[in-house]
């Protein structure tokens, strides 16, 4: 700062001795008083000198590291390199992000914290019936469903809602969305229609089937017991066995068809859990004997639930069913049952040969079943469990499963006490299903 002061004063000498003279025919007095107004130019005038060029001048230089301004404007040049390839890149990596969401078969919708549109794509353009969408548009004046405003709320505050079906004149809709880290949001918007109407036409033909099959079924199995006097022993045994077999295939796919479409009436009753245990245990005693497993059943307390009693009952018998079948003789199987806060918890443990690791979440699928090598001659239809599934999923329940391959299987059942959810009682949302 002195060093700037004595450059100016110096600078201004010239003005100095322009006042002096100017000054001089007043006499001394003047000759002072034109010094000190001098004085004081000068110094008002290097102050404003230093604050708006010198001191903001010097702040540059120490903030890039130098003290000269050949090596600033070298930096200068250097950062301004910089920052032409940050653009550059930026713009790559934009462009990239473009060819990236407009190649998705689904929709693409990016938000901001305020709800405004930083990214969409053609997907999602579709979806909203809109040609074209600037970013920077509020999502409020492209949609106004109150729904999906809602979930997306959700997800801009950290959320992560549940997917919802959303339906409008452009099809039927799967509306995934997914907070992310700086604020906002991204919604995957998925056309469904096809789905859905393939599993509609699936469950429409197995439902069919298991009609038009039911005649033919009893004419066979009327002529099986015809025969049974006359051909050998063995022989019908075999043949009745199968058609027993085919008989119980149709029942099962029907009742799962029905249990898919929800046109199975669930209809909420109190009872007492040891009552319905009590009457499945005693119902799959009578395998259980013939394939030398005990059968043990247990019910801690005396809780009391409001559900569907057929359905309870069906969950219940075909998990006893699968456990004595994919045991081994001398093996057990044990039914227990609990209250626990507001639900009751359902298990079912056997000690048969378990489930592989890898094929523990296909054995709910339809029609699946464990290798078969490692339960010859077991008959397994590979539907229970896929009924057990969607009757629990019916009923407002979780049902988990738990194995180890040679140790055993435990299948767990928790159900809300109070009476499964209103909504349950809906025609479920379309899905793959599946069976051990």
């Amino acid at each position: 700062m002195v060093r700037h002061l004595i450059l100016v004063a110096v600078s201004a000498l010239p003005l100095l001795m322009v006042a002096l003279l100017a000054a001089g025919a007043h006499g001394p007095g003047a000759m002072v008083a034109a010094a000190l107004l001098w004085a004081a130019g000068v110094a008002i005038l290097a102050t404003a000198v230093w604050r708006e060029n010198v001191e903001p001048l010097r702040r540059l230089l120490d903030e890039l590291g130098t003290d000269t301004g050949h090596e600033a404007r070298w930096r200068v040049q250097r950062l301004r390199e910089d920052l032409e390839r940050c653009r550059d890149r930026r713009a790559e990596a934009n462009e990239l992000l473009g060819d990236l969401s407009a190649g998705l078969p689904d929709g693409l919708l990016v938000v901001d914290r305020k709800l405004r549109i930083r990214l969409i794509n053609p997907g999602a353009l579709r979806f909203c019936g809109w040609n074209e969408i600037q970013p920077g548009t509020e999502l409020l004046d492209v949609l106004r469903d109150p729904e999906i405003l809602e979930v997306v709320e959700r997800g801009v505050k950290g959320g992560r809602p549940e997917p919802i079906i959303h339906e409008n004149p452009r099809g039927v809709w799967e509306v995934r969305v997914s907070p992310v880290g700086r604020g906002g949001a991204v919604v995957l918007l998925s056309e469904v229609s096809l789905i859905r109407r393939s599993a509609e036409l699936r469950r429409r033909f197995v439902q069919d089937l298991s009609h038009e099959i039911r005649s033919p079924l009893a004419v066979l199995r009327t002529t099986v017991e015809a025969l049974e006097d006359e051909v050998d022993p063995d022989t019908a045994e075999v043949l009745v066995r199968q058609v027993e077999r085919i008989t119980r295939l149709s029942e099962e796919l029907h009742e799962l068809a029905l249990i898919e479409s929800g046109e199975v009436e669930l209809t909420p009753e109190p009872m007492r859990l040891a009552d319905v245990v009590a009457e499945a245990a005693a119902d799959a005693r009578g395998n259980a004997r013939r394939a030398g497993v005990t059968l043990e059943h247990a019910v801690e307390g005396d809780p009391e639930l409001l559900s569907d009693r057929r359905s309870l009952f069906r969950i219940l018998s075909n998990l006893l069913d699968n456990a004595v079948k994919y045991n081994r003789p001398g093996g057990r199987v044990e039914l227990r049952a609990r209250r626990e806060g507001a639900q009751v918890v359902v298990e079912v443990e056997d000690t048969g040969q378990g489930i592989p690791a890898g094929e523990i979440k296909a054995v709910f699928q339809r029609f699946y079943r464990v290798e078969r090598g490692r339960t010859p001659g077991q008959g397994g239809l590979g539907i229970g469990l896929a009924i057990v599934k969607h009757l629990v999923q019916r009923l407002g329940g979780e049902l988990t499963l738990d194995s180890r391959e040679e140790v055993g299987t435990t299948v767990t059942i928790r159900l809300p006490a109070a009476g499964f959810p209103p909504q349950v009682r809906k025609k479920p949302p379309h899905g793959r299903v599946g069976g051990r």
